[in-house]
Parts: C-alpha cells; structure tokens; sequence
C-alpha cells in the first residue's frame, strides 16, 4: 500500500515505467509497419522525384500515426 495512492492506482514511478514501455511498443511496431510500406512503394513508384519525395512524405506520416496510435493502445492495454 502506497500512502495517497486509491485502490487501483499506479504510483509516478510506475507510470514513467509503463509511458516508456508503451512508447518502446510503439516505437518497434511503427517501425514493423513503415519499412514494408517503404520497401512497396520503392518497388511500385516510378523513378520520378517528385513521386519518390511523396512516398518518403507518407512513409514519415505512416511512421508518425501508427506510433501514436500503438503507443496510445499499449498504454491503455497495460493499464
């Protein structure tokens, strides 16, 4: 029993523990799904640079939103 902490609750400690695991979650599943969609689009786009900086744009916007949304699910899941 922590002193002021309710029934349930997560102390501050175990709350930068479980933010980082989260973040390290999603961090490797972001990774896990942006590299095949890179390696797709560098074999389906043509040689054009303007289509290649388009791909890398949306690689980095991929990369960006699934880390958030795995990050934001892992934390919810250990809760």
């Amino acid at each position: 029993m922590v002193p002021g902490l309710a029934v349930g609750g997560v102390c501050s400690d175990c709350w930068r523990l479980m933010v980082r695991r989260a973040a390290n979650i999603g961090r490797w599943v972001a990774m896990g799904t942006s590299l095949p969609l890179a390696v797709y689009l560098t074999l389906s786009l043509p040689a054009e640079r303007t289509a290649r900086l388009m791909g890398v744009v949306t690689v980095l916007i991929w990369y960006m939103l699934t880390s958030l949304i795995a990050r934001r699910v892992a934390l919810e899941w250990m809760k």
